[in-house]
């Protein structure tokens, strides 16, 4: 009722004003509101450095549309101030109220001065809106300083005014003190939710919809721009996998997830085409043995298909960068509901780079001579797929528990506190083309059936794709490891593309052309420990695992000198640091994520997807990268940017 409220309100304000719905520029208004709409966001009780009579407020509107506040008051429970208030609230907007004139924050503009004077000691402020509803209320002054002039700045807009806990002294500078007039407060914290908010999504031809499984700051959305974040990531690749009619080419670098598992398997059966590439991974090495087992025991329930019989035609095609041998162990294949005995799988003895393996090898792999493997050493770090020969699903998450929800027993309720992840699904049959070239490259063949000998992976594989694709209106790049040297042209973005500021998110970031590309963007100089501020704006967030690597370029960034270099390695120290933090996420910081010129009219670009900026991420690995230039797209990517970088704890201007 509420949201019709306010259609209705808007269509009629439309009618009156004579303002068609195409206009540009026209903002939907309100007069309509519910408890918290409008908050009271941060107040200076305390004045400024100027003067201490210099007070100042400002409201925030937690809506996605614009109120008018005619009608509407703020007061004081003393009684002063009392402030009639007049004028419009932007949706997802502030409102500043300056004592006595506009030059109480002679930089910001005020939108509306008031009379009276607040209280040093506890005060308390309520808003009403025009039928005397009461909206927000502040009993107390629960932060602040008096002797800094720090401003008392609220945490979380929907949370209530009246906790203490949910206020805290500003710390971010501007000219009056401390304080964020008409800006997000420094102190807000990104607040965990399983809520999922899916705004902007679309199965239309050239459809891009962007998902997070943490955390946005919609504050910073481009009007109807909100991100799709708190995203449960394998419910929207269930269903996008559950839609497909004719085929499904699936990379995957990991999977244990049960539902994906099964869901594969049911297309299968319906005569769908269903292809499976997989990684490997070494059985030998420790860090991979329960991984390694788990996702071995799905891959051959995916083998044997609903009927459990290797062979038929309702089996999952399953192929890998190097052979898979089945595990043994007849506990574990009873738990997954494999048949103990493997007489149908056939005992083997191969070459597997330099060891000679024997069992039952039931996924075969990219040969370099007969029965002679590749070792798994080197890595199929891809996560994509592609359905029905239109949609691409890909990014930097990972299709495991770990990745998404964190654990078996989150998965079970629903939680998302997995590592921080973002998937980017693409309606293109050009872009799916490309991918589809990519995927039989390393399959071998464009049949069902893979062909061990023509497949390549790793350094084997060929630049064969075409680099750029219009989908939607937007220029889409796309680039695959190895062979496209796609950490190369993120070097040559930066070099020649960049001119205002670069953000950035980052898992594991070793390559150092890239790092100095930036430098010189940041400080004018290639130079170890030289160079001057220019201006252009840098700020990133590095996942803590390797915060203190001597081989990241977060050494590098903040000026401190490496324990060791290598070719190619971090060796220039910025002399001026740059804010680049550690990350402050419940597990591991996934991304992939680098911003350019966000917010300008200098091509806006983001470059997403599997790739590390490494040499294995460019040279070695199997990856994909995407650069997407599109102010709409780059914007939603700054808003969940900016959860990960105040959370980390960085300050947005």
């Amino acid at each position: 009722m509420r949201n019709q409220r306010k259609v209705l309100s808007a269509l009629c304000s439309i009618a009156i004003a004579g303002v068609s719905l195409l206009s540009p520029g026209f903002q939907q208004e309100t007069t309509a509101a519910s408890v918290k709409d409008v908050v009271v966001n941060e107040v200076a009780w305390m004045g400024t450095s100027a003067s201490y009579s210099d007070e100042w407020i400002e409201l925030y509107n937690n809506t996605n549309t614009a109120i008018n506040m005619t009608g509407w008051t703020l007061k004081a429970q003393d009684g002063s101030p009392s402030i009639q208030l007049s004028g419009s609230i932007p949706a997802n907007g502030y409102f500043l109220l300056e004592k006595t004139d506009d030059q109480t924050i002679s930089d910001v503009t005020a939108d509306q001065i008031y009379s009276g004077t607040l209280g040093n000691e506890a005060e308390s402020l309520q808003i009403y809106d025009e039928n005397n509803n009461l909206i927000d209320s502040v009993d107390s002054w629960h932060a602040g300083d008096n002797t800094t002039k720090g401003t008392m700045e609220r945490i979380d807009s929907s949370i209530d005014g009246n906790s203490p806990t949910n206020w805290g002294t500003s710390t971010a500078v501007y000219s009056g003190g401390y304080g964020t007039p008409k800006a997000v407060n420094s102190v807000v914290k990104s607040v965990p939710s399983t809520t999922e908010q899916l705004h902007n999504v679309s199965d239309a031809p050239g459809a891009m919809n962007i998902y997070f499984n943490k955390s946005a700051l919609t504050q910073y959305a481009l009007a109807g721009n909100e991100a799709n974040y708190n995203v449960n990531l394998e419910n929207r690749l269930l269903k996008r996998l559950d839609e497909a009619t004719t085929s499904i080419d699936f990379a995957t670098y990991e999977l244990n997830l049960p539902k994906v598992v099964d869901k594969l398997i049911e297309k299968a059966a319906q005569g769908l085409e269903v292809r499976v590439l997989a990684d490997a991974k070494d059985a030998r090495d420790p860090h991979y043995a329960e991984r390694y087992e788990t996702m071995r025991l799905y891959l051959e329930k995916m083998v044997r298909g609903q009927d459990m019989v290797i062979g038929t035609a309702d089996d999952v095609r399953v192929f890998s960068d190097s052979p898979m041998f089945a595990i043994e162990d007849g506990a574990k294949r009873t738990a997954y509901g494999l048949p103990v005995n493997m007489a149908d799988i056939p005992t083997e003895t191969v070459q597997v780079g330099s060891q000679t393996v024997t069992g039952h090898m039931f996924v075969d792999g990219e040969e370099k001579a007969e029965s002679s493997y590749y070792s798994p050493d080197t890595q199929m770090h891809n996560k994509f797929a592609v359905i029905d020969g239109k949609w691409i699903f890909t990014g930097s998450w990972n299709f495991t528990v770990t990745g998404l929800y964190g654990s078996e027993e989150n998965m079970q309720q629903g939680i998302l506190d997995g590592n921080q992840q973002h998937v980017v699904e693409t309606n293109s049959p050009e872009l799916a083309s490309i991918y589809k070239t990519e995927f039989e490259e390393m399959w071998g063949s464009n049949t069902n059936e893979p062909n061990p000998v023509t497949a390549n992976f790793s350094s084997r594989k060929m630049d064969n794709t075409p680099h750029v694709v219009t989908i939607g209106g937007k220029k889409v790049e796309v680039y695959f490891s190895a062979g496209d040297n796609a950490v190369g042209r993120m070097t040559e973005l930066v070099k020649n593309e960049a001119q205002y500021n670069t953000y950035f998110t980052i898992f594991a970031w070793s390559d150092q052309a890239l790092v100095d590309e930036l430098k010189y963007k940041w400080e004018g100089s290639y130079n170890d420990m030289q160079g001057e501020l220019t201006g252009f704006d840098v700020k990133g967030v590095f996942d803590s695992d390797f915060w203190n690597q001597w081989w990241s370029a977060s050494v590098d960034m903040t000026g401190r000198t490496a324990s060791q270099v290598s070719v190619n390695n971090p060796n220039t120290r910025w002399a001026n640091p740059a804010p680049v933090y550690q990350d402050a996420e419940t597990r591991k910081l996934h991304a992939k994520t680098m911003i350019i010129d966000a917010d300008t009219s200098s091509d806006p670009t983001v470059v997403v997807g599997s790739t590390n900026w490494s040499e294995n991420g460019n040279n070695i690995n199997d990856e994909n990268m995407l650069i997407i230039h599109d102010t709409s797209i780059v914007n939603q990517f700054v808003q969940e940017f900016n959860a990960r970088y105040i959370n980390a704890g960085g300050q947005i201007n």
